[in-house]
């Protein structure tokens, strides 16, 4: 070591010859300083570091003493100087990027803690919002060496640093960092060019919050609640919150503050993690401090204090249409319902009413569409009522939730059976019976009408139209009137149709004339009606398994048995009729009674799924698992009780050039089985504004890179294969 140290300082003397001769001294002192220093061992004053510069961003290990002391940790700092328009990342990079990571090679015994990491910025891009740093960042690290270290020698610290650095484009870059710090036995002094860099790293690290904080959370929102009366809005710029994790909040949605007389809270839009017990991250606060903007950040934990049904809010906060164009949607979609496979059983009915309005006069067409439009807005009201009353008491249910109930369906089947029953002319229950009789004009057919609107009502719940799941997710927003007002509009869009005929008498011209062959469509009528009861023994033995089946076959058994004898007395005597009657009623009341057997029978519908193995059962934890794993997820919302949902299921995802293109782009199918009541399926339908099925959701590749794909209600092969072109 002397001797080259030797060779340097003679070889650095020949060349002075062309330096004017006061620097000569200058240099030869200097060199001589040096070589004696290094010569009776004392360690150098400053520390060795040399910065890496890449396209990007130059980055250089730098320590905050000038000297390492053994066994006393120390801090050093990445600093990474970035490209103007550029940024990098925080420990919880946002909607997309990665990590900063520091890879140490550290002498044996040095041991290096994590990354403390300065608060982040918001960094809008596109759609998306990232946490990271432009311009310049400090990265501390402390470093802890051993006791035993030699003093009077240097230690060479070392690692390698990745990044990615962003601006339109993302580039991953790296460096090999080093820094040779001298080792003392004394306390080492602080480097004087790194104590302002270390200082103002230090008050942008987050502290702990000095004040109580809490949280609450439903369906869509998460509050934070700062107990600081201090905090008031004259003193206070801004407020933004930084999750630890990713899907804890919407990253792109607006951070609300509002100020109360115990200090402010902060209104964040929930993400997509299903399951909150506490709120993690930083709260940065900008104060107004003597003319001067000062900014703190603090890390809060505070613990989820309610999880609570949704609360009504504005449709602003939750939906990008304004509650007229949810009451427009609603309105298009009652229409749009009546085409829907849900609908078809009780088209029959319909057609048959409608092909009655031919022979009637203008007032009893009016009349008839005044009774089938009132039937359906009175079981819609009495249907959104009951919906908003269960929700207001915390129920995770949605559209549709009495069909998750088994005794509503095997007394629906019931209901279709003794239809069914009554249009083949096994009985005729009076002069009329929902619309239908001998007498096809009398007066007693209005009763009819309103209990066709009510039928129709029913039948129409188990599926969601296009427009309608957007008008039905705004609804259950709103404040009880108008969530009513916008469920009422979608009743009465399933009505219009039909009222229009009854009101335009060109219209009714066109109808066919009636005549004997309504007694034969009548009959025929009744098949439909058979096939609903059938579909929805099906529905019920996937609810209830083999009992609910022998429940409601022995009940029908019943009811045609009751409408057999109801039909035969009315041939007889007085007396007779009367015994007839009576045990009609009987073996009615008996079918009744199978139903709570039904009911107690209820099995995991979330298990069927795993019969086929190419659709695993829904759960949100595994649906985080799989896409934290970097795949692709595709979620099939659906129920047995749903037809829409079996006719895509049917005409698209089980065909098998579609099931070939889940597997050519790797997506995992998972089946979110709403058959019956699950509040994990409800609250994951909620999270998409939606309160029914189907709804079909496909997850691109990895948890931050894209948002979630919803498809149409009614799907095509075509439909399928184009969306999965888009990951």
């Amino acid at each position: 070591m002397s001797w080259s140290r030797r060779n340097f300082l003679i070889s650095a003397g020949a060349g002075l010859g062309i330096i004017p001769r006061i620097q000569k001294w200058l240099i030869i002192c200097t060199a001589t300083l040096f070589l004696v220093w290094n010569l009776l061992g004392i360690p150098n004053a400053l520390a060795v570091t040399n910065p890496v510069k890449t396209n990007n961003v130059q980055t250089q290990l730098i320590s905050e003493n000038k000297a390492i002391q053994p066994g006393k940790p120390f801090w050093v700092a990445l600093y990474m100087k970035i490209r103007p328009g550029w940024h990098t990342y925080w420990q919880n990079p946002g909607d997309s990027g990665s990590i900063p990571k520091i890879n140490w090679q550290l002498p044996t015994g040095f041991k290096a803690g994590k990354i403390v990491w300065p608060h982040p910025e918001r960094l809008p891009f596109g759609p998306l919002v990232n946490f990271g740093y432009e311009n310049e960042v400090y990265l501390l690290t402390q470093i802890t060496p051993p006791t035993n270290l030699p003093t009077n020698k240097a230690v060479l610290l070392r690692g390698k640093a990745d990044w990615l650095v962003c601006e339109k484009d993302c580039i991953p870059e790296s460096a090999n960092i080093s820094l040779t710090l001298p080792i003392t036995s004394t306390t080492p002094a602080k480097d004087e060019r790194w104590v302002t860099a270390f200082a103002k790293t230090r008050q942008a690290i987050p502290k702990p919050i000095p004040w109580q904080t809490t949280a609450t959370a439903n369906d869509t929102n998460l509050t934070i609640a700062v107990n600081a009366p201090e905090l008031q809005s004259g003193q206070i710029k801004k407020v933004t919150f930084f999750p630890f994790k990713d899907g804890v909040i919407n990253n792109p949605a607006p951070q609300k503050l509002n100020f109360t007389k115990d200090g402010l809270t902060l209104n964040l839009e929930r993400g997509y993690q299903p399951k909150l017990s506490s709120v993690d991250g930083v709260l940065v606060i900008q104060e107004k401090l003597d003319n001067q903007s000062v900014t703190q950040a603090f890390n809060i934990q505070a613990k989820i204090g309610a999880i609570a049904a949704t609360q009504p809010k504005t449709a602003a906060t939750t939906s990008s249409i304004s509650v007229w164009q949810a009451v427009f949607f609603a309105l298009i979609g009652g229409i749009v319902l009546n085409l829907m496979p849900c609908v078809f059983p009780v088209l029959s009915l319909k057609a048959l009413s409608i092909a009655q309005t031919a022979q009637k006069s203008a007032k009893e067409a009016r009349i008839s569409g005044i009774a089938f439009t009132a039937g359906v807005l009175v079981s819609f009201a009495g249907l959104a009522i009951a919906l908003l009353t269960l929700r207001s008491f915390g129920q995770q249910i949605g559209w549709g939730f009495q069909l998750q109930s088994p005794i509503i369906v095997m007394l629906l089947a019931y209901v279709l059976f003794a239809v069914g029953l009554s249009l083949s002319g096994v009985f005729i229950f009076g002069a009329s019976l929902m619309g239908i009789g001998q007498n096809l004009a009398v007066k007693n057919g209005y009763t009819g009408e309103f209990f066709t609107g009510v039928f129709a009502t029913v039948m129409a719940t188990p599926c969601t139209a296009p427009f309608m799941a957007t008008a039905i997710g705004v609804a259950l927003t709103q404040s009880p009137p108008v969530a009513l007002a916008i469920l009422l509009v979608l009743g009465f869009g399933l009505a219009l149709p039909y009222l229009i005929i009854c009101f335009v008498p060109a219209l009714r011209r066109k109808l066919p004339k009636p005549g004997a062959w309504m007694e034969t469509f009548s009959q025929f009528l009744a098949f439909p009606m058979y096939g609903a009861a059938a579909w929805l023994v099906w529905v019920l033995t996937q609810q209830t398994g083999s009992d609910g089946l022998a429940a409601v076959l022995t009940g029908f058994v019943l009811i045609g048995f009751a409408a057999w004898l109801y039909q035969k007395a009315q041939r007889l005597g007085k007396i007779w009729r009367r015994v007839g009657i009576f045990g009609a009623l009987v073996a009615i009341a008996l079918a009744l009674t199978l139903a709570p057997i039904a009911g107690n029978s209820t099995i995991k519908t979330a298990q069927q799924t795993t019969k086929n193995s190419v659709w695993q059962s829904y759960t949100a934890e595994k649906l985080t698992e799989i896409r934290q794993s970097g795949k692709p997820v595709f979620v099939n919302f659906s129920a047995s009780w749903c037809i829409t949902c079996l006719v895509n299921e049917r005409v698209a995802l089980s065909q098998p050039e579609v099931q070939q293109a889940f597997q050519q782009k790797g997506v995992t199918l998972m089946k979110a089985d709403w058959t019956n009541r699950n509040a994990t399926i409800t609250k994951a339908l909620s999270s998409f504004g939606r309160s029914g099925v189907p709804l079909y959701v496909l997850y691109p590749s990895g948890a931050k890179s894209q948002e979630p794909i919803v498809l149409p209600q009614i799907l095509t092969p075509d439909i399928i294969r184009n969306t999965l072109n888009q990951i």
